[in-house]
C-alpha cells in the first residue's frame, strides 16, 4: 500500500483489482448500491447517482492501517490524476470518492469529523500546484474553499454516524467526496438552470431524510460564504460556529 508511482484510481462499475484491500472493495460495492438505489426514494445527489450509473465516478482509498504520510502521498497522486481526467472531459460531472478505512462500527461522530479535516490538511501538504488566485489560502477567510491541483473543489464528508441524515451515509466508513467546481459553472446559483437544480436537490433531500435541511446550505437560490460549514455539518443540521477546523501542515 502507498507504493511510489502506483495509482489506486478506478472507475465505478468496475471490479476492484486484487491489489485493493478487501474492505475497500466491499465498501465500493456498498456505495454503488446506495447511489443507485431507488427505494424508498432515490439518492438526492443526482450528479453522483448519474456518475455512478455512467461509470464516470472514480474511487480510491486511504488505509488507516498503513503509514499516514505514505497514504497521503498516494491519495494526492490519485487526486492529481482524477483532476487531469476531469480537465480532459470538461462536460462530464465526475466525482472522486475517497474511502477511509477499514470500517470500525465503534467510532463516534467526532472521530470521523476530526479525521476528515486531518486528511484535507495532509492532502494540502502534498499539493504541488500553486493556490488559485481567486481563492484565499487562509481557512479563516469567509471565501476560503478547499483547493488542490489549482482547482477549487466541492468537498463533503459522509460517515455511518450521521444516522437519520441518510444522504451523509454512503457506506460503513468515512467517505470523502470531491468534485471540481468547474463542472458546476453552467448551473451556478446565479442562473435559472442553477436555481432549478438547487431546488430539485432540496426537494429530493426532504424526501430522502426525515430531518431538517442544513442551516448552512443556503436558501436554495444562491451560495453562501464559509463553504467549509457544508463540508462536515452536524447531524442536527444547526449552523456551525467558530473557525474552520482545517490546520495546514508545513510542506
Amino acid at each position: 500500500m502507498g507504493e511510489t508511482g502506483t495509482s489506486r484510481l478506478r472507475t465505478s462499475g468496475r471490479t476492484a483489482p486484487g491489489t485493493v484491500p478487501r474492505w475497500a472493495a466491499e465498501e465500493q460495492q456498498r456505495i454503488h448500491e446506495t447511489l443507485l438505489a431507488t427505494l424508498p426514494s432515490p439518492y438526492p445527489c443526482h450528479f453522483g447517482a448519474i456518475g455512478e450509473s455512467r461509470g464516470t465516478n472514480h474511487y480510491t482509498h486511504w488505509d488507516l492501517s498503513e503509514d499516514f504520510r505514505s497514504e497521503a502521498k498516494a491519495v494526492a497522486r490519485d487526486l492529481e490524476d482524477f483532476l487531469a481526467i476531469q480537465r480532459d472531459l470538461p462536460d462530464e460531472r465526475m466525482s472522486l470518492l475517497l474511502m477511509v478505512g477499514p470500517p470500525d462500527p465503534g467510532r463516534a461522530f467526532a472521530w470521523y469529523r476530526t479525521m476528515f479535516w486531518r486528511i484535507l490538511s495532509a492532502l494540502h501538504t502534498y499539493d504541488r500546484a500553486p493556490q488559485p488566485p481567486d481563492v484565499p489560502d487562509d481557512p479563516e477567510d469567509p471565501l476560503w474553499e478547499f483547493t488542490f491541483g489549482g482547482e477549487t473543489l466541492f468537498t463533503f464528508g459522509t460517515c455511518p454516524a450521521y444516522g437519520p441524515r441518510r444522504s451523509r451515509t454512503l457506506g460503513e466508513c468515512l467517505v470523502i467526496g470531491m468534485q471540481s467546481r468547474t463542472v458546476f459553472r453552467s448551473i451556478s446559483g446565479s442562473t435559472p438552470a442553477g436555481r432549478a437544480a438547487k431546488k430539485r436537490i432540496r426537494r429530493s433531500l426532504a424526501a430522502y431524510e426525515d430531518v431538517p435541511l442544513l442551516a448552512d446550505s443556503g436558501d436554495g437560490k444562491g451560495s453562501t460564504t464559509h463553504k467549509w460549514k457544508q463540508y462536515f455539518p452536524d447531524v442536527d443540521g444547526r449552523p456551525l460556529t467558530g473557525t474552520c477546523p482545517v490546520r495546514w501542515e508545513k510542506r
